[in-house]
């Protein structure tokens, strides 16, 4: 089987599975949060060298300030828990956090940072957590960089240099969960050439089965970069 060596995921329906259940939105994104500890064991067996998850958008920052405490403390609570575990570091897993982390509360922040500092030498797989993140963002971010480097002209290379993810290679395939069949400015520069594949069930729900599907129909793809 035909595996990919970057893998990027748009993890959807954890609210949705919260009101299939009759949870609490802190319980839900908990149950997303363990759902992704296991898609990452299953890359990792798989022999996946890239994992790139979006974790929460710039438009979920309009979201209900309840909704997004609760999901800060969370994220914040299992920084911690897997900080102090060392189990990245034991797995050999690096951590990278991208979009504008700076709009979260400075304990998150700081977990953040400290989970890339003591990853950054891990030389097995690499895992990017997108956070505050947004395409377009990331794209005028980009020109905002190279506005103040004062360059009057670009090609496609030197504009790469200045985006986040400018030192991986682009996603040999998507995966959406949920159904919903758009990237919503998900990776825009890097997936114009990824497989795309939409599964019907909501993150939470996803199975190890789903996800194998998931990557056989990659597999069977042939791909031809538009040539």
């Amino acid at each position: 089987m035909k595996i990919p060596t970057h893998l990027a995921i748009i993890p959807d329906g954890n609210r949705r599975f919260g009101k299939k259940y009759g949870l609490p939105i802190v319980l839900a994104y908990e149950k997303g949060v363990e759902k992704l500890r296991e898609v990452l064991n299953w890359s990792k067996e798989l022999g996946i060298k890239i994992l790139t998850v979006w974790g929460f958008s710039t438009e979920n920052f309009g979201r209900s300030s309840y909704e997004k405490k609760a999901f800060f403390s969370l994220l914040e609570r299992k920084a911690r828990e897997i900080l102090n575990s060392g189990e990245l570091q034991s797995n050999g897993i690096k951590v990278r956090f991208i979009g504008r982390i700076e709009r979260f509360p400075k304990g998150l922040r700081k977990m953040l940072k400290a989970i890339e500092r003591k990853t950054k030498c891990c030389n097995g797989m690499q895992v990017n957590v997108a956070l505050g993140y947004g395409g377009r963002q990331e794209i005028v971010d980009a020109c905002n960089k190279i506005l103040k480097l004062g360059l009057k002209r670009v090609d496609e290379q030197t504009f790469a240099k200045y985006l986040y993810l400018n030192d991986v290679p682009d996603p040999d395939l998507v995966i959406r969960t949920s159904g919903e069949q758009r990237l919503s400015g998900f990776l825009p520069w890097h997936i114009a050439y990824s497989e795309l594949v939409f599964l019907p069930c909501l993150w939470p729900e996803l199975t190890k089965h789903d996800f194998l599907a998931a990557i056989q129909e990659f597999s069977r793809r042939e791909r031809r970069f538009g040539r």
